[in-house]
């Protein structure tokens, strides 16, 4: 009879660690790029996330925020949407066909200082088309922002200007485009104008010469703030 209670433990213990080699496979190369990743959804309930224990509950609906000129924020935030499921909304000026890299980029050099001087001004900020959206429906924005001169595009600045205090207890995650400089300055003003956000870190910095190997930078962002697809 002990012989066969130990062979019984035995196999038992066996099975219990095969079971937990399954749960966690190797991850994929995080240098090689996998879009068909983005699609994989056997549950149908990609809009939802979980968190680790020490950041904030990622649960519930994803909106995805974003402004570009040159297209390379707009390159990066479409294939995060293709990695997760989210509603996503690209901020437009009001005035169309401005060229804001004409003369050294006087005209975008010239807004952002408009904002620096008097940042609690509605008058300061460039106006943008129109935006209906229900934040109540969501617990987790992703906002992309193109880097001007040390601080955000100013007309992401509009957009968080008038809403940003509609996003108070939303989990906020930050993607940065640039061409070098650092992005602490794009987090300051992210935090001034959603001055109730929780902030979820690391921000994503991706910069210009790495937009078209975003996919795998995204894929390990995700990860790394504890956003999991279901």
């Amino acid at each position: 009879m002990k012989k066969i209670f130990y062979f019984l433990l035995i196999a038992g213990l066996t099975l219990g660690f095969t079971s937990c080699d399954e749960d966690n496979p190797v991850p994929d190369d995080p240098q090689t790029e996998n879009p068909s990743d983005g699609d994989n959804n056997e549950d149908g309930d990609d809009n939802e996330g979980t968190q680790d224990p020490d950041n904030p509950s990622l649960a519930g609906k994803t909106l995805i925020v974003y402004y570009s000129f040159t297209n390379n924020t707009h390159t990066i935030m479409t294939d995060l949407q293709s990695q997760i499921d989210a509603d996503i909304i690209r901020v437009e000026p009001a005035e169309k066909g401005v060229d804001y890299a004409a003369d050294n980029y006087a005209i975008g050099s010239a807004l952002i200082a408009d904002i620096r001087e008097n940042p609690n001004e509605a008058s300061s900020y460039p106006a943008i088309d129109p935006v209906e959206v229900n934040f109540d429906e969501y617990s987790t924005i992703f906002i992309g922002a193109p880097l001007w001169w040390s601080n955000m595009a100013a007309p992401l600045q509009t957009f968080l200007f008038h809403y940003g205090r509609d996003m108070a207890g939303k989990n906020i995650g930050l993607v940065v485009s640039s061409a070098s400089s650092g992005i602490s300055g794009v987090e300051s003003d992210a935090k001034r104008l959603i001055p109730d956000g929780n902030f979820l870190s690391p921000s994503l910095w991706i910069r210009s010469s790495q937009t078209s190997n975003c996919h795998s930078m995204i894929t390990e962002w995700l990860e790394s703030i504890g956003y999991v697809k279901r």
